[in-house]
């Protein structure tokens, strides 16, 4: 008997899962870039490009068929959008990395997300370009921008979206060690 009710009661879930309609629901700004960059130099991002925006650059250097450049903006986006997940409040929020470039670039081909794989690969076996790249994050400010596209990202928290007594300096150098720049 107990079977037959688990049998039915698990019909019962996966008929009605089937019938009921998934709304998604988005708040305005999540993810967005507000001043999308494009297919720049890595070394020409400045601290008030968000990580929103320089992961626009990165998806039109890949659209370009510009594979390493789009690796070093991608390199950089990573770092702007782990010194947000420090300053943001809302733990919900922090996922907007990985949602961000899930935006940008599943829609590329699969070519061309191997091309765009492989380039981040050979950035990060090549000790020269890679260096280069790091000394100028390392020696460079960090980012003053308002992270809107991540505290959109989130579920939301009451109060100050930013943490309180926030030190930036000390997140950029965290920062820095999450892309593994450290000279």
């Amino acid at each position: 008997m107990k079977k037959r009710l688990l049998v039915l009661s698990l019909s019962v879930v996966a008929g009605s899962a089937h019938s009921n309609q998934v709304t998604n629901y988005e708040q305005a700004g999540n993810l967005a870039a507000t001043n999308p960059l494009a297919c720049v130099s890595a070394t020409s991002v400045g601290p008030k490009s968000s990580a929103a925006d320089i992961a626009a650059g990165a998806r039109e250097c890949a659209d370009q068929s510009n594979y390493n450049q789009a690796a070093e903006l991608i390199m950089v986006a990573s770092a702007y959008a782990h010194f947000d997940t420090q300053r943001v409040v809302d733990n919900t929020s922090h996922g907007a990395l990985t949602a961000l470039f899930g935006k940008e670039f599943g829609s590329l081909p699969e070519t061309e997300k191997h091309a765009v794989f492989s380039s981040i690969e050979s950035l990060d076996k090549n000790p020269t370009r890679k260096g280069e790249l790091c000394s100028f994050l390392v020696s460079a400010q960090p980012p003053s921008y308002f992270p809107g596209y991540m505290i959109a990202h989130g579920m939301g928290v009451s109060g100050e979206p930013l943490m309180q007594n926030f030190d930036a300096d000390d997140a950029w150098a965290r920062s820095m060690s999450f892309i593994k720049c450290v000279l």
